[in-house]
Parts: structure tokens; C-alpha cells; sequence
């Protein structure tokens, strides 16, 4: 994210909408979750329950000043920005490393399902999937928070004023770059996903209309991906109002957010529709499918 001197720059509307943004989309990702653990008719891949906690952590931290009550304080509490500022970088690198490993899952499941057995097995594949998001980032945490906590003067409230951030650039630019990589390759990951189903249009899915469902959340997907790398650039060259690159960043978990909790299977589990007479008795915990390698990525992402 942009960072700055200790002036608040940004308007309090501008402000408002950020944390707004950011406290809507975590709050949704947590219904989703919780639907989906609640709701026996609903299935999704492990990576995407981890792509959609990420995000949840994510926008929580962005978000952190304002359930400590210190949004609109100039000085926010010192414990308070610390933490923030240590997050805000980790988080960014996690949301990409979850976003690129749902991809390969979807990417590896369609190629076991052309090629035979996988070199590695389903768990073992997985687990790395689930795990490695979480190295570089908590490496990440560590190490700013342990710098921050012996350089209490660089913890600032950024000129933005949305957030607490460094004076030093050095932890943001490292984020961004180690972020906007992990993006391109994910747009490249979804671009073969989206060729792939163009060119297998009834392998994909069972009828045409499942097949089309899948395809357009496959490019929104992916165009949600392009942004990401686009505002990763922004904040290396970082030529413009943080502000405005503060809330274009905004952006991709709310699209998130409507991309995949407005799926009919979570829509309908709302309604009632998916609560009673289901025959599968199969626990919460079952539900999040490690080993499904069906080509309807309905029951993907």
C-alpha cells in the first residue's frame, strides 16, 4: 500500500469509503464461510476456503483502526499502529499467494484428469497449496513488526490516513514486488484455464449454461487478477494520490465478494432451498473437497 509522512491528506469521505469497503468485504467473506461449513449442499475446493479467509484477514487489517476506535484520531495508539503497520505489507503477499494457489489447484485437477495419476499425492499436493501462501508473508510480519517495535518513530499514520504504514519504503516496495509477481503468474494460470475452457467447452461442465456460468467467473476471476498486478505497478513506480491507489486496491476483494457469494448455491442456501430433506450427511469439515478432481468447476470456485 502507499505510504507516507504523518499528514493526513485524504478526505474524511475518502477515508470512510475505504474502511467502509474493506469492513463490508471481510464481514461478507465470513458469511460465505460460514455457509458453506453450515450448508451440506455447498462444496468448494480447500484453496478457495483459503483464498476467502486471506481475504478476510486482509480486509480486517486494512480495516483495524476502526474497531480500535482510532480511524479518525491523528495519532492513533502506538500498539494499535504497530500492528497494522507490520500487517498491512504481510497481507498483501498472502491474498496473492492464495489467489495464484486456487489456480493451480483448478489447473492441476483439470490435468490429472487428462494425464492419469499425479506425481504427488492429492493431500501431500494440497497441503503444500494451503501452506506455502503463509511463509513469505509471516516472514514478512515477523520481521517488520521486530524492526518497527526497535524503531518506534518509523510507525506512522500514512499520509493517506487510511492506515498505519513505515516511513522507510523498503518493507512496501518488497510486498508489492513479491505480490505483483505472484499476480502475473496468476493471470497467466487463469489465462490457460480460460483457453482450456473455450477449447473443451462441454468438458468443462454437463450442459452449455454450466459451462458459460463457469467461463465468465473464470475471466471476471481473472480480470480481478489484472488489477491486482496493475496496482502492485502502481505502488513500485508510485506515482500517484495514495489515496486513489489506496482505494483502486479496494477493488479486487469487493469483486471477490460478488463474484463468488453470488453463486446459486450459496444464494439458494440463504433462501432455505439447500437446508432441508438433504441426504448427505457428510460433515462440515469433509465439505471442503481435497481430492475432487471434477472437471465442473461450479463445485471449484
Amino acid at each position: 500500500m502507499s505510504g507516507g509522512s504523518t499528514g493526513r491528506k485524504s478526505s474524511t469521505a475518502l477515508i470512510t469509503t475505504f474502511v467502509t469497503i474493506h469492513t463490508f468485504a471481510w464481514t461478507t467473506c465470513l458469511i460465505m464461510i460460514i455457509t458453506v461449513f453450515l450448508s451440506p449442499a455447498i462444496h468448494r475446493q480447500s484453496t478457495w476456503v483459503n483464498l476467502n479467509i486471506s481475504w478476510i484477514m486482509a480486509c480486517f487489517v486494512y480495516a483495524f483502526l476502526l474497531p480500535t476506535g482510532q480511524l479518525y484520531n491523528p495519532d492513533p495508539q502506538f500498539g494499535v499502529c504497530l500492528f497494522q503497520a507490520a500487517a498491512v505489507y504481510a497481507v498483501q503477499s498472502l491474498v496473492a499467494g492464495t489467489m495464484l494457489a486456487l489456480s493451480l489447484q483448478v489447473w492441476w485437477n483439470i490435468q490429472r484428469s487428462k494425464a492419469g495419476s499425479p506425481t504427488m499425492s492429492t493431500r501431500q499436493r494440497d497441503a503444500i497449496l494451503i501452506i506455502f501462501p503463509y511463509i513469505v508473508p509471516a516472514i514478512e510480519l515477523i520481521a517488520i513488526a521486530s524492526y518497527a517495535g526497535r524503531n518506534s518513530q518509523k510507525v506512522i499514520l500514512t499520509e493517506s490516513g487510511m492506515f498505519c504504514g513505515l516511513t522507510t519504503p523498503i518493507p512496501g516496495r518488497i510486498s508489492a514486488f513479491y505480490s505483483a509477481t505472484l499476480m502475473i503468474l496468476t493471470t497467466c494460470a487463469q489465462g490457460l484455464l480460460w483457453q482450456y475452457s473455450y477449447r473443451n467447452w462441454y468438458q468443462v461442465s454437463g450442459s452449455v449454461g454450466n459451462a458459460l456460468a463457469t467461463m465468465v467467473r473464470l475471466a471476471m476471476f481473472t480480470l480481478v487478477g489484472i488489477v491486482g498486478v496493475i496496482v502492485n505497478i502502481l505502488d513500485l513506480i508510485n506515482p500517484f494520490d495514495p489515496s486513489i491507489v489506496n482505494i483502486l486496491e479496494s477493488l479486487p476483494p469487493l469483486a471477490f465478494v460478488f463474484i463468488f457469494g453470488l453463486q446459486q448455491d450459496i444464494l439458494r442456501a440463504w433462501t432455505g432451498r439447500f437446508w432441508r430433506n438433504n441426504n448427505d450427511h457428510t460433515t462440515s469439515m469433509s465439505k471442503i473437497s481435497t481430492g475432487t478432481y471434477k472437471l465442473e468447476l461450479e463445485e471449484t470456485v
